[in-house]
């Protein structure tokens, strides 16, 4: 009769099922409610993945009195060792759903109300997540005087058969902590001023499954992908990361990307990181060495400075009497001039050479100079942006540097004058730091040459 009734309650025993959502993830066990000692019974775990992939694990940790064989483990490294279970694996299954299943088998010995726990993990987002399977209960019952048959016997003689030993001898090519080392190397080569190709390799004997490197780029710089060896490479927020699910076979990993000044001044700037990996299936993580990166961006003088300032109006140094200005045609043949304007000021010039004989001296309309006209004086030009203090260190100029984007280059400059006789004066005290210093001219803040804002300007050229 009792035998009966336990036969009864395992064919429509109820399964205990817990369900543990974290996303699209969810895992969960079936474990019968009853386990007669001398039998056998079947623990699944279904695990729904949804777009998970890489390394993933399922572990439980079982009480003492039973043994363990596996069933099916869709393609894991199973384990059972001081009573826990462990499904590994480097790659997770292709199907969005699958069950992984082991016996259950209590010894002679054990009797009474157990329960099982676990937990799932997997790479998340380049981190690790972790799915807690909540306790199962069930009740191991003595085995019936009547149903103890010679039969069952053999069962708990050939229990280390069951124990599948070469099985957990196979367990420390994946968990040997012992067998695991890790040496990083990087190597920095200067390409043109302000860019670099770096290299990193790391010699990661032992290491498999998941792993990622993360590079701390200097503020100022930027990095791109030249080579990730099959990882996943990224830039953001001045941390460059290269991931990998399954990392490469071989003793010797190494990756390469390309690190360019953007806003960075002159000056020595290091470079940190770290390399991540399961060991044991937790995570460690090892820093790389250091390295050090030196920007030195030189300023160079631009080559071909504006000529004007000096070499078309000459021909007016030393001889105001033929200048050319008061003498322009275009002034004398101006239309638009007519005296009774009330702003207009007209010039009267008196050229001693014309009036020997005390004829009529010439009277020459020309309009007020205007106002806009401007001039400052090129201390350099380059196409990279240098420190504010670059031209105080440098040269010891004291005066405040100010730029421009002029023709693709970079322009340096010092002071602000209406008239050029001022800038001229300016650009010989500068010269004496610099000594290809020169004078620009602007009007209504466009650049022009020399030449034209003194004709604009009726200002009188200087040397």
């Amino acid at each position: 009769m009792v035998k009966q009734f336990i036969l009864l309650i395992q064919l429509i025993g109820v399964f205990f099922y817990q369900l543990v959502l974290t996303g699209d993830v969810t895992v969960s066990q079936k474990i019968p409610d009853t386990i007669q000692v001398g039998s056998e019974s079947v623990v699944e775990i279904r695990v729904n993945k949804s777009d998970a992939s890489g390394f993933a694990k399922v572990q439980q940790d079982l009480p003492a009195g039973f043994n363990v064989e596996p069933i099916e483990t869709k393609g894991a490294t199973f384990s059972f060792k001081e009573n826990r279970i462990k499904f590994i694996w480097m790659s997770l299954p292709s199907e969005e759903e699958f069950t992984v299943s082991y016996k259950l088998v209590p010894l002679e010995s054990t009797v009474g109300d157990f329960s099982i726990a676990g937990k799932f993990s997997f790479i998340a987002d380049s981190e690790r997540k972790n799915i807690q399977i909540s306790p199962a209960k069930f009740t191991v019952l003595e085995q019936d005087v009547v149903a103890e048959l010679p039969v069952e016997e053999p069962v708990a003689e050939e229990e280390p058969v069951v124990e599948e030993e070469p099985v957990l001898e196979e367990e420390p090519v994946i968990e040997e902590p012992e067998s695991i080392e890790v040496v990083s190397t990087r190597n920095i080569e200067k390409l043109e001023e302000g860019k670099y190709t770096v290299t990193l390799a790391i010699n990661k004997k032992g290491v498999e499954g998941f792993a990622k490197i993360t590079e701390i780029i200097p503020s100022g710089f930027k990095a791109s992908e030249i080579e990730s060896n099959g990882g996943v490479f990224s830039f953001k927020e001045g941390v460059a990361k290269v991931l990998w699910m399954a990392i490469p076979k071989g003793e010797e990993l190494n990756i390469k990307y390309n690190l360019e000044s953007v806003t960075a001044e002159n000056g020595n700037y290091d470079i940190t990181g770290d390399f991540s990996f399961l060991d044991n299936e937790e995570t460690k993580k090892i820093a790389t060495e250091k390295s050090t990166v030196e920007l030195n961006i030189e300023v160079v003088v631009d080559e071909t400075p504006d000529p004007v300032e000096e070499e078309p109006l000459a021909v007016v140094e030393e001889t105001p009497e033929e200048e050319p200005v008061v003498e322009e045609p275009v002034v004398e043949e101006e239309p638009v001039i007519d005296p009774p304007v009330a702003d207009e000021t007209p010039v009267v010039e008196n050229d001693p050479t014309e009036n020997d004989n005390n004829e009529e001296t010439q009277v020459t309309s020309i309009p007020s100079p205007e106002t806009n006209v401007s001039y400052k004086v090129q201390v350099g030009a380059g196409h990279q942006t240098v420190a504010a203090n670059y031209f105080a260190k440098r040269f010891n100029l004291k005066d405040n540097v100010s730029t421009e984007n002029h023709e693709g280059w970079i322009k340096y400059l010092v002071g602000a004058f209406n008239q050029y006789k001022d800038a001229r004066d300016k650009r010989n005290v500068v010269r004496n730091n610099i000594k290809t210093a020169f004078v620009t001219a602007y009007n209504s803040g466009k650049r022009i040459t020399v030449q034209e804002a003194l004709m604009i300007s009726n200002q009188k050229w200087y040397k």
